[in-house]
């Protein structure tokens, strides 16, 4: 009987250290999308325009407008002519990739409660593109707050 009590509190331990574990990565990826955003909006008000793409293969690119998704220019002549639209499209330097901007803005760190990094990893995956509704149910949260923080 003491066994089986002790497994229970054990499980009910885990259970929720775990839900505690992704409402943290939920929470720390809203925070990150925040900083993220705050960043995009201070570039902006500065004359920057945001931009992705890049070699889509050897030889294959594009240069998109991150806002708006407007191809702003697209070819296959390989790096040199990637880099030749960009230098003709903006001259002035003012434009910057949203890959960078993810990496001048720091991730915020969720402690993993001692997880393995693989398993850390399944659930922190699971936490930000699952089905919203079951996560929902299992930490506690309304399903449209975590629909927002998966964003």
């Amino acid at each position: 009987m003491l066994h089986g009590a002790i497994h229970e509190i054990t499980r009910g331990t885990v259970v929720n250290d775990l839900k505690s574990y992704i409402r943290n990565v939920l929470e720390a990826n809203h925070a990150d999308n925040e900083k993220i955003e705050r960043r995009i909006a201070r570039l902006e008000s500065e004359g920057r325009r945001i931009v992705a793409g890049g070699q889509i293969n050897e030889t294959a690119w594009d240069i998109v407008d991150w806002r708006t998704n407007e191809i702003l220019a697209a070819g296959d002549d390989g790096l040199d002519g990637f880099e030749a639209a960009g230098k003709d499209l903006d001259p002035d330097d003012k434009w910057i990739h949203y890959d960078r901007v993810l990496e001048d803005t720091e991730p915020t760190w969720v402690e993993d409660e001692g997880l393995p990094d693989g398993l850390a990893d399944v659930i922190e995956d699971w936490a930000l593109s699952g089905d919203a509704e079951e996560i929902a149910e299992f930490v506690g949260w309304p399903v449209d707050k975590v629909e927002l923080y998966q964003d």
